[in-house]
């Protein structure tokens, strides 16, 4: 990497080399999503009513539940139980969502990997339903044209009695175990393709703040250094943040896009604000959740 060359400079000349997807594409892709989400649920609805019908038949076998209430209550979760455009803090113009069915709950991949590496369960917990969303706005970086980003992505999870409680125990065994995790990558640089080392913590950087539980995961990463020269190779990005809030049996996971780069205008995701938003979330999705609240 040339030493006259600074990240933004490198950013904005990525940037320019860059085709950003149209509205209109991410449309599309969105719909390509859902389509296969919906045919995948309209055949386990199709499974699930065969088999009620052969228990049905049954001397003394009980009705089958209503569609869409589980042995708990509630069971599909609405979009109601989302957060709306209007109560993040960013401004957002486009609405992406998606449903699903047995879908593993997802925090954070890599704290996953890490967690595999130290010998803790690889096992994701698996929901039984899910409604996911991406809202997304325009930010315009200087000397670059407008581009679109999402701003804040949410997964709502509903999951067994007693599974919501222990993704929250899972998740601190693995923020201990991987304290100053040490990763090895190549990175592409103009001189060609580099090895380098980064140092990987996470910390929780606030917790009960919402809902029957919540916490601020906060991830953060050390300057990738050459091992060989133990010189830094790129700035080290900022600190990522991610709020996983449980009311009852459902887990919501929050995750705010940053900018490409710090100070752009509009990036108003303050820890404050982050802490505020997941009281939010946890209000919506108090009429959803068994139990209520």
């Amino acid at each position: 990497m040339r030493d006259d060359a600074t990240f933004v400079e490198l950013v904005h000349r990525d940037l320019r080399e860059v085709r950003w997807p149209e509205p209109a594409e991410i449309r599309r892709m969105a719909r390509r999503r859902s389509r296969r989400t919906a045919v995948a649920a309209a055949t386990a609805v199709l499974a699930v009513a065969s088999v009620s019908a052969v228990a049905v038949g049954r001397a003394g076998a009980p009705a089958p539940l209503p569609p869409g209430v589980g042995a708990g209550g509630r069971a599909e979760i609405p979009v109601e139980a989302l957060l709306t455009p209007a109560e993040v803090p960013e401004k957002t113009d486009e609405r992406l969502g998606d449903t699903g069915l047995d879908e593993p709950v997802r925090v954070d991949d890599v704290l996953r990997t890490c967690a595999q590496e130290q010998g803790l369960p690889g096992d994701q917990a698996v929901s039984r339903y899910s409604r996911s969303q991406t809202l997304i706005g325009s930010t315009k970086l200087s000397g670059s044209a407008p581009y679109r980003r999402p701003v804040i992505s949410q997964d709502v999870y509903r999951l067994e009695p007693g599974a919501a409680q222990r993704l929250f125990t899972d998740l601190d065994r693995s923020v201990a175990a991987c304290a100053g995790w040490r990763q090895m990558n190549r990175l592409q640089g103009d001189q060609g393709m580099v090895d380098t080392m980064v140092v990987h913590q996470w910390t929780v950087a606030a917790s009960a703040f919402a809902g029957d539980q919540a916490i601020l995961l906060r991830h953060s990463m050390s300057v990738a250094v050459e091992p060989a020269a133990g010189e830094p190779v790129v700035i080290p990005p900022r600190p990522e943040d991610r709020l996983v809030v449980r009311v009852g049996d459902l887990v919501t996971v929050l995750v705010p896009e940053d900018p490409l780069q710090p100070g752009v205008p509009g990036n108003t995701m303050t820890q404050a604000r982050l802490l505020d938003l997941a009281r939010v979330a946890a209000g919506r999705m108090c009429a959803a959740a068994n139990p209520g609240c």
